[in-house]
């Protein structure tokens, strides 16, 4: 429990892997195996990459500074105003998302209630004041809750699995795509579940601003993702007859319809509530790592204009906001969502390439990551193409859609 370079490699770790990558195999379902291990590769390489600039840059800087004070430096008050917005956005969508979906699952684990609307709002309320309680005492206490949180997560992994790789067929696995420009089509989703970004200020303030320390981090943390990825992708393509899951799909194109689909390929009824529990427990880690972001944000900006900065004022904005319109108009930030690939391609390749540009020309004798100016070119340049995969696929509808 005291080693904090574990603790923050599964706060990375536990904020990506989510409830959504149980539902990857629907957006991989037409990829087939191979193609799918490609662009998982691909995406492990830049978004690794890109957190190692983070950590690279908050070297110059104070251990509590926010990403928002790293874009002062370089970029003046205007950049910082812009980098606060777009931060604060996107994580008070991302936790009224959580505090809405949570309801949902508790639900279906407890006892029915005459009022499940009204036993939904309390389960939420219940979910965001509990975990807010945690997250606002500090960090030491969020690493014990999502290290319990993320450890109960693996074993429930590991017993879905079990079920599942002793069916794995080979010939499963060879499927061919039924499109190849569906690798592009995939990509700002995917794209989305290596998302933890936002934590690299509070895991370089966690680690009292040891260079080594964070970068490390965020390299074994991006690779347990990826390994975790590569894994659940491997056993559900394995197991899963593409035709059969396209055919499922194209009648329920849901998690619901995967976990059918599960049913059909295994004759194992658990799976679907082991499937239950451990969204529950994705939403847990997810919620921790997205939130202690947000507060690491919330607290940068308040430093910023000499205003109270005690926990409980962090707590409170930090978690107010995303339960009242929550509870009263979720689908302001629900549907701002459709932007979110847009958004985080700013906050996970476009800021911490601009940010280590900028500081490498400041501090030429810094330590630097490893691949010169060609390595930010090529980082700019693969997500641009995500952007434009997006585009092309949700608004122009040249390239083929997929189901997620």
């Amino acid at each position: 429990m005291k080693n904090k370079v574990l603790g923050s490699t599964l706060i990375i770790a536990g904020t990506a892997v989510g409830a959504g990558m149980l539902a990857m195999p629907l957006t991989s379902a037409q990829m087939g195996f191979g193609l799918t291990f490609v662009l998982l590769t691909l995406l492990w390489i830049l978004l690794t990459f890109t957190a190692v600039l983070y950590a690279e840059v908050h070297q110059y800087n104070q251990n509590d500074a926010g990403i928002a004070s790293l874009a002062e430096q370089y970029f003046g008050s205007a950049g910082r105003l812009f980098v606060n917005f777009v931060l604060l956005f996107f994580m008070y969508a991302v936790l009224t998302a959580y505090v809405t979906g949570s309801g949902n699952l508790l639900l279906g684990i407890l006892p029915t209630f005459e009022n499940p609307e009204m036993a939904q709002k309390i389960m939420s309320l219940i979910f965001a004041i509990g975990l807010g309680a945690i997250i606002t005492v500090g960090i030491s206490v969020a690493d014990v809750a999502n290290r319990i949180s993320f450890g109960l997560k693996v074993l429930i992994f590991i017993v879905i699995l079990a079920v599942l790789l002793n069916k794995v067929s080979f010939e499963n696995l060879q499927a061919t795509p039924t499109n190849n420009l569906l690798l592009f089509s995939a990509m700002p989703v995917f794209f989305m579940t290596f998302g933890f970004h936002i934590c690299t200020p509070t895991i370089n303030e966690y680690l009292e601003g040891d260079n080594r320390k964070v970068k490390l981090s965020c390299i074994l943390g991006a690779t347990g993702i990826f390994i975790i990825y590569v894994v659940w992708q491997f056993a559900t393509h394995g197991v899963l007859n593409q035709t059969i899951l396209i055919d499922v799909l194209n009648k329920d194109p849901s998690l619901n319809g995967l976990i059918e689909a599960f049913k059909v390929a295994t004759g194992s009824k658990m799976i679907s509530e082991m499937v239950r529990v451990f969204s529950l427990l994705a939403l847990i880690t997810s919620y921790i790592g997205v939130a202690l972001g947000l507060s690491s944000a919330v607290k940068d900006l308040l430093m910023h204009f000499n205003l109270r900065h005690d926990r409980i004022t962090i707590g409170l904005i930090t978690f107010v906001p995303p339960i009242i319109v929550g509870f009263t108009y979720p689908q302001i930030f629900l549907s701002a969502f459709a932007f979110a690939g847009i958004i985080f391609a700013f906050i996970g390749v476009f800021l911490p390439v601009a940010l280590a540009y900028k500081s490498r020309k400041a501090y030429p004798n810094g330590e630097h990551t490893r691949g010169g100016n060609l390595s930010l070119i090529l980082a700019v340049i693969f997500a641009i193409i995500i952007v434009a995969a997006y585009i092309l696929t949700t608004f122009v509808k040249v390239l083929p859609p997929v189901v997620g």
